[in-house]
């Protein structure tokens, strides 16, 4: 079993970073949805990704192909916006092009169920490569009020040395952003689950695991804590504020917002987000988590490791 888990810590993982907006206002949830997936893509990637895009036929309804790209238009850069569209398995996708806005804007105020937005730089030989920019705006047709402003990376390039500071900078420029623009009442970094969970999620059993039932608790329950994360006001006060955060020990940097929010990093840098560092931001907000009875982590190989939440004594060591 020891070994099962030596295996898994070493393999890398998908990660997320995900900001929870709240807004009554459907056409402000709209505005932000959209800006995230133009502003936001430019603050993430530290250059205008949307005018490095070449010049691509822009579908009215979108198409149900990923579009055909190549370097031919004069950019070495490929940009796809998909939308999948609420109740449906679908997905439409267009070209992410300055022509696509009109698009981007309609499926958004559609409410898809997600609208993501990807690009990358084409291969030597002109075929797509993989994406180095990820971005979603995701709806929930439970939750009316909040979009869920995403970012998608593999976690090697938060700890490989030759990207880790660039991929980190780009994170923390983005979730900035959107902090200081908008209502963002919680925010995590977690490994990449299939139903959306945090990572204390991914670990409690039934209801208590439910990220559409948690995230309207946001006044009175953090869903979870991370290495980057966003604490709202109301759960900021009960923690004693900013500067008992500062005096805890447990953040290497508390930042104040506008909506009265705080933004929270643990470490320095994400590879440092272990151990310790994990156990003294859990002292700090354990009395505001969701709370639940916990599953055991997962034996089988290629899951991501249960090392970024502190769990019961029940370490993978222990399973039969």
């Amino acid at each position: 079993m020891e070994i099962l888990h030596a295996l898994n810590a070493n393999l890398s993982h998908g990660l997320v970073v995900e900001l929870t907006a709240f807004d009554p206002d459907q056409d402000r949830l709209s505005e932000c949805a959209v800006q995230w997936l133009t502003q936001g893509v430019r603050e993430l990637a530290g250059r205008d990704v949307l005018g490095e895009v070449g010049r691509y036929r822009v579908s009215e309804t979108g198409t149900t192909r990923f579009p055909a790209m190549s370097p031919r238009t004069g950019s070495n850069r490929w940009g796809c916006v998909a939308a999948a569209p609420q109740g449906t398995f679908e997905v439409r996708y267009n070209p992410y092009t300055a022509d696509v806005l009109p698009w981007l804007r309609q499926v958004v105020d559609d409410r898809a169920e997600s609208v993501s937005v990807t690009s990358g730089v084409f291969t030597q030989d002109g075929d797509i490569g993989n994406s180095d920019v990820s971005l979603s705006a995701m709806f929930d047709e439970e939750l009316p009020e909040y979009v869920k402003l995403v970012v998608e990376l593999d976690e090697q390039e938060l700890l490989a040395p030759d990207s880790a500071t660039a991929v980190q900078d780009g994170l923390l420029r983005s979730v900035r952003w959107a902090c200081d623009r908008y209502d963002v009442v919680f925010g995590h970094v977690s490994y990449n689950h299939a139903c959306e969970e945090t990572e204390v999620e991914y670990f409690l059993k039934g209801s208590a695991s439910d990220p559409t039932a948690n995230t309207p608790r946001w006044r009175s329950h953090l869903r979870g804590y991370s290495w980057l994360m966003v604490v709202p006001a109301q759960i900021a006060g009960r923690l004693g504020g900013a500067d008992a955060l500062r005096a805890s020990g447990a953040f290497c940097s508390v930042t104040a917002l506008p909506n009265g929010a705080l933004l929270l990093q643990a470490t320095r840098i994400f590879g440092e987000y272990r151990g310790a560092a994990v156990a003294n931001v859990h002292r700090v907000v354990r009395d505001v988590l969701i709370s639940g009875e916990f599953r055991k982590p997962s034996p089988l190989p290629g899951v991501p490791p249960p090392d970024m939440i502190v769990l019961p004594d029940f370490g993978i060591a222990e399973m039969p």
